[in-house]
């Protein structure tokens, strides 16, 4: 499902677009997570997801089509009650769960106990040992020039500089090695890259993925490297000129001389991305 966030006043909102064509018309911005959705996977996107839903609307003849694709991705079970539950919910109510505490930690107060406290207090316990300062918690960061925003799960302080992180649920099995992928780097990277420009550091704020498996509870972290934050960077910003050309349906022939500096800025961004890649690897 789209999301659309409402950009005009200094804090940005989660908007009630829920399609382009809704968002264009009152200039909400699509959300990382969904100009990034836009890439497919020829596996999972046309052999592996069609095949499960199959699988799953004959094993589930009675519920609705949108409740099977819900599916897709497995079920868990409940932690109080013991009933499954979708996987995206599951996932939802970790997050909110983290959220709870990292905020409670950072105001000093406490909180109740919650069934998902097991697999959200791992996360506490790395932030007290690394000595980490709570910044904020789903922080909405956005861009004018770029028209996108996302929400930052985290953002903390180590060593005298901001850093922002992401988590998410997957079943590792308890094999003790997450799972992270090209996406998740994309996501935290532009994001940074927003952060960066709305609070003006001189730095790109560090990002960090945390794999929280859901069957042991273990929280494994990945800190992206310099090389995959401008690749990230790139490909977000690449398929962001993408989206509102061909989804957000915006006729680059018709611009009016404002849209024509966006643009403009857009082919420097990329222009500087592609030179500080290439500054990178040739370092590396």
């Amino acid at each position: 499902m789209s999301h659309f966030y409402d950009c005009k006043k200094k804090v940005a909102i989660l908007s009630r677009s829920t399609t382009p064509p809704q968002a264009r018309k009152a200039n909400h911005y699509p959300s990382v997570t969904t100009i990034l959705g836009i890439l497919k996977s020829d596996f999972i996107d046309n052999i592996w997801k069609p095949k499960k839903i199959a699988e799953l609307a004959r094993e589930h003849p009675s519920i609705e089509a949108g409740s099977v694709a819900d599916l897709t991705y497995g079920q868990y079970p409940h932690p109080e009650t013991g009933e499954m539950i979708p996987s995206s919910e599951f996932g939802t109510s970790v997050h909110a769960r983290i959220e709870e505490l990292v905020l409670a930690m950072r105001d000093g107060f406490g909180v109740d106990y919650n069934a998902y406290n097991d697999w959200a207090e791992p996360f506490l316990v790395w932030l007290e040992d690394n000595n980490v300062e709570v910044i904020n918690a789903e922080e909405v960061v956005y861009s004018h020039r770029m028209r996108i925003a996302g929400s930052v799960d985290f953002i903390g302080e180590m060593d005298g500089k901001i850093f922002l992180a992401d988590y998410k649920c997957r079943s590792c099995k308890g094999s003790g090695k997450g799972k992270f992928y090209d996406k998740d780097c994309s996501q935290l990277s532009i994001e940074s890259w927003m952060y960066a420009r709305m609070y003006g550091l001189d730095y790109l704020p560090a990002v960090r993925s945390i794999c929280i498996d859901v069957d042991s509870k273990e929280h494994m972290h990945k800190e992206w490297s310099e090389l995959d934050m401008y690749k990230g960077i790139l490909r977000a910003k690449l398929l962001a000129t993408i989206y509102w050309m061909d989804w957000m349906n915006e006729d680059v022939g018709k611009l009016k001389c404002e849209k024509m500096e966006i643009i403009n800025d857009e082919i420097a961004m990329t222009c500087q991305i592609l030179n500080d890649l290439k500054e990178v690897n040739n370092e590396q």
